[in-house]
Protein backbone atom coordinates (compact mmCIF):
# COMPACT_ATOMS: atom_id res chain seq x y z
CA UNK A 1 0.00 0.00 0.00
CA UNK A 2 3.15 2.01 0.68
CA UNK A 3 4.42 1.58 -2.69
CA UNK A 4 1.45 2.15 -4.58
CA UNK A 5 1.11 6.16 -2.64
CA UNK A 6 4.88 6.82 -3.32
CA UNK A 7 4.18 5.99 -6.56
CA UNK A 8 0.98 8.13 -7.61
CA UNK A 9 2.72 10.87 -5.64
CA UNK A 10 5.77 10.95 -7.98
CA UNK A 11 3.90 10.66 -11.25
CA UNK A 12 1.91 13.55 -9.57
CA UNK A 13 5.06 15.76 -8.97
CA UNK A 14 6.30 14.60 -12.44
CA UNK A 15 3.02 15.91 -14.51
CA UNK A 16 3.45 19.27 -11.89
CA UNK A 17 7.14 19.07 -12.66
CA UNK A 18 6.76 21.10 -16.59
CA UNK A 19 5.07 24.16 -15.10
CA UNK A 20 6.55 24.43 -11.72
CA UNK A 21 10.38 23.83 -12.81
CA UNK A 22 10.06 24.81 -16.30
CA UNK A 23 11.22 21.68 -18.13
CA UNK A 24 10.33 21.15 -21.95
CA UNK A 25 11.74 23.12 -25.18
CA UNK A 26 11.31 26.74 -25.46
CA UNK A 27 10.73 29.27 -28.38
CA UNK A 28 14.73 29.41 -28.51
CA UNK A 29 14.45 25.19 -29.54
CA UNK A 30 16.52 24.38 -26.19
CA UNK A 31 15.51 21.45 -23.85
CA UNK A 32 15.90 21.63 -20.58
CA UNK A 33 15.50 24.50 -17.67
CA UNK A 34 16.87 27.63 -17.01
CA UNK A 35 16.35 31.43 -18.74
CA UNK A 36 14.90 30.85 -22.32
CA UNK A 37 17.41 31.34 -25.10
CA UNK A 38 16.08 34.85 -26.08
CA UNK A 39 16.69 36.64 -22.73
CA UNK A 40 20.32 35.49 -23.29
CA UNK A 41 20.99 37.43 -26.60
CA UNK A 42 21.03 41.12 -26.56
CA UNK A 43 17.72 43.13 -27.00
CA UNK A 44 16.87 44.98 -30.50
CA UNK A 45 19.31 48.25 -30.82
CA UNK A 46 17.74 51.44 -30.49
CA UNK A 47 17.31 55.18 -32.17
CA UNK A 48 18.31 53.68 -35.72
CA UNK A 49 18.54 56.80 -38.38
CA UNK A 50 19.87 56.41 -42.04
CA UNK A 51 21.53 59.38 -44.15
CA UNK A 52 21.90 59.22 -47.67
CA UNK A 53 25.43 59.62 -49.93
CA UNK A 54 25.67 58.63 -53.14
CA UNK A 55 24.83 55.38 -53.90
CA UNK A 56 25.38 54.06 -50.02
CA UNK A 57 23.81 54.88 -46.99
CA UNK A 58 25.66 55.34 -43.39
CA UNK A 59 23.30 53.89 -40.32
CA UNK A 60 23.79 55.14 -36.99
CA UNK A 61 22.30 53.67 -33.57
CA UNK A 62 22.18 53.19 -30.23
CA UNK A 63 23.35 50.05 -28.60
CA UNK A 64 20.58 47.60 -27.28
CA UNK A 65 19.49 48.31 -23.49
CA UNK A 66 20.73 45.04 -22.75
CA UNK A 67 23.79 42.63 -24.15
CA UNK A 68 21.92 39.08 -22.85
CA UNK A 69 25.03 38.68 -20.46
CA UNK A 70 27.46 38.69 -22.90
CA UNK A 71 29.17 41.05 -24.44
CA UNK A 72 28.08 42.08 -27.98
CA UNK A 73 30.20 41.09 -30.55
CA UNK A 74 28.43 42.66 -33.89
CA UNK A 75 26.20 44.51 -35.39
CA UNK A 76 24.78 43.81 -38.78
CA UNK A 77 22.48 45.72 -40.80
CA UNK A 78 20.01 44.89 -43.50
CA UNK A 79 18.77 47.07 -46.63
CA UNK A 80 15.15 47.00 -47.57
CA UNK A 81 14.43 46.69 -49.92
CA UNK A 82 17.43 44.45 -50.21
CA UNK A 83 19.33 42.04 -49.96
CA UNK A 84 22.18 43.96 -48.67
CA UNK A 85 23.40 42.48 -45.27
CA UNK A 86 26.88 44.74 -43.40
CA UNK A 87 28.30 43.34 -40.40
CA UNK A 88 30.32 45.51 -37.84
CA UNK A 89 31.30 45.96 -34.49
CA UNK A 90 29.87 49.80 -34.24
CA UNK A 91 28.01 52.15 -35.32
CA UNK A 92 27.84 54.13 -37.74
CA UNK A 93 27.92 51.51 -40.42
CA UNK A 94 28.12 52.57 -44.08
CA UNK A 95 25.87 50.06 -46.12
CA UNK A 96 27.41 50.99 -49.98
CA UNK A 97 25.84 49.76 -53.55
CA UNK A 98 22.75 51.14 -52.83
CA UNK A 99 20.55 52.11 -56.10
CA UNK A 100 20.47 55.69 -56.88
CA UNK A 101 16.72 57.19 -56.65
CA UNK A 102 15.74 53.73 -54.47
CA UNK A 103 14.02 54.45 -51.47
CA UNK A 104 15.33 52.37 -48.43
CA UNK A 105 14.65 51.68 -44.79
CA UNK A 106 17.29 49.67 -42.70
CA UNK A 107 16.98 47.67 -39.54
CA UNK A 108 19.83 46.54 -37.18
CA UNK A 109 20.77 43.48 -34.89
CA UNK A 110 23.06 42.95 -32.35
CA UNK A 111 25.14 39.36 -31.90
CA UNK A 112 26.63 38.08 -28.99
CA UNK A 113 28.01 34.21 -28.44
CA UNK A 114 25.02 33.30 -27.76
CA UNK A 115 23.53 34.45 -30.95
CA UNK A 116 21.44 37.20 -32.77
CA UNK A 117 18.63 39.24 -31.04
CA UNK A 118 15.85 40.54 -32.38
CA UNK A 119 16.10 43.59 -35.01
CA UNK A 120 15.33 47.54 -34.23
CA UNK A 121 12.46 48.98 -35.64
CA UNK A 122 13.12 50.29 -38.78
CA UNK A 123 15.31 53.48 -39.63
CA UNK A 124 13.86 56.80 -41.35
CA UNK A 125 13.41 56.27 -45.22
CA UNK A 126 16.10 57.41 -47.24
CA UNK A 127 17.25 57.91 -51.35
CA UNK A 128 20.29 57.81 -52.02
CA UNK A 129 21.83 60.21 -55.49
Amino acid sequence: MIGKAIATALVGVLLCAPAAFGFGAGAGGGVGIGAPMETLMPSPPGDVRASAGKDMATVSFKPPKTDGGSPVTAYTVTAYPGPIMVRSVRSPIVVKGLMSGVNYRFTVVASNVIGTGLASAPSNVVTPQ
